[in-house]
């Protein structure tokens, strides 16, 4: 059985690379074509655009890592179907459900390398793309978004308008609330630096409200008295999905100090953890769509079965991470129940080819 367990794990390895290599490059066509859209833009030409894809490749490889495991096991089991491996396994004595588990090994080899990947690879890269598209984008100038980044400290709530290269910050908005909730100070400064381990607000414009008049006082510099440290705010402004499990651990940490809502960090950090529960329930849901009714199909319906059903697998996973985080389920039944769904689908096609 370790002769069997060897030769089922690399023919399921060897085919998920093929599978994951062929829907790499399908997103990465249509990632660039998305990108060439900016290639007019200032600082942002073809081969930026080009690089900013390449860039990207491995965390778009870690997230098709399900479907391309799904792609890769249908197509390996299917050449040991179309080989008839399979059916002299069987003759063997080799149950369906034994043949599964070694599959099942060959999925645990898969999701470590997928983990190494998207921890000591695609975050770090990512982080570092989206920054130089982003730098690119505004001319070299800072990181900005439409809104700018919102952080609540205690009863301040604080508004960033962009962030430099160098970690400082520009257009800083502060709101001061009382216990009422009433608004009793609003400060503007043109930017913040750390000077001496601490923040410096500079060109900085004060008004303090009391009794519905205010006092507006200009400062050059002051000190800002904040828990919040350049590393903090420079990971609150990159996307989830582009942090490490660790930077996502601080980052919930961070949320929940300051009273914030970490939900959607809790979902991407779910989903990493999950990642190998993914990876074995598309491998189960591969054997019974190859083995339909004792019979083997060809190559080409195995391989439009496989694409169509792990990339809808995938929007499907999207679309109900979206809907758990409007509506506000628990992170992890955001994580699991797409992956619950599926192997639930995969013991009803087990028991209704016969294999369980």
């Amino acid at each position: 059985m370790r002769l069997v367990d060897r030769h089922l794990g690399m023919t399921v390895v060897a085919s998920f690379g093929q599978a994951l290599a062929g829907l790499l490059a399908v997103f990465a066509v249509i990632n660039l074509t998305e990108e060439l859209r900016n290639a007019g833009s200032p600082g942002w030409g073809v081969g930026r655009a080009i690089w900013f894809v390449v860039m990207t490749l491995p965390s778009e490889a870690y997230t098709l890592f399900p479907a391309a495991a799904l792609l890769g096991a249908v197509l390996g089991f299917g050449r040991l179907a179309t080989d008839q491996e399979l059916i002299a396994l069987q003759a063997a004595g080799v149950a369906p459900t034994r043949l599964a588990g070694s599959a099942l090994m060959a999925a645990g080899v898969l999701a470590l390398a997928g983990l190494a990947l998207g921890e000591l690879v695609a975050a770090p890269l990512s982080q570092r793309a989206h920054a130089q598209r982003a730098l690119a984008l505004s001319g070299g100038r800072a990181l900005t978004t439409t809104s700018g980044l919102w952080l609540r400290d205690g009863r301040r709530f604080v508004n960033v308008g962009s962030l430099r290269p160098d970690g400082s910050l520009e257009q800083i908005y502060e709101f001061d609330f009382d216990a009422d909730r009433r608004l009793e100070r609003f400060t503007h400064a043109a930017s913040a630096a750390q000077v001496d381990g601490t923040w410096e607000l500079q060109q900085v414009r004060e008004s303090v409200l009391h009794d519905e008049v205010s006092t507006n006082r200009d400062l050059a510099t002051t000190r800002w008295h904040t828990v919040f440290d350049p590393r903090s705010i420079q990971t609150l402004w990159l996307e989830p999905r582009d942090l490490s499990l660790v930077e996502l651990s601080r980052t919930m940490a961070a949320l929940r100090a300051q009273g914030q809502n970490p939900l959607g960090h809790e979902v991407a950090f779910w989903r990493r953890v999950s990642a190998p529960v993914y990876m074995g329930v598309m491998v189960l849901l591969a054997m019974p769509m190859v083995m339909v009714s004792g019979r083997t199909v060809r190559v080409g319906e195995r391989a439009i079965l496989g694409a169509l059903v792990g990339l809808g697998f995938q929007m499907s996973q999207e679309m109900f991470t979206n809907f758990g985080l409007v509506v506000g389920l628990p992170p992890l039944a955001i994580a699991l129940v797409p992956a619950l769904i599926a192997l639930a689908a995969a013991g009803m096609l087990f028991r209704n080819q016969g294999l369980a």
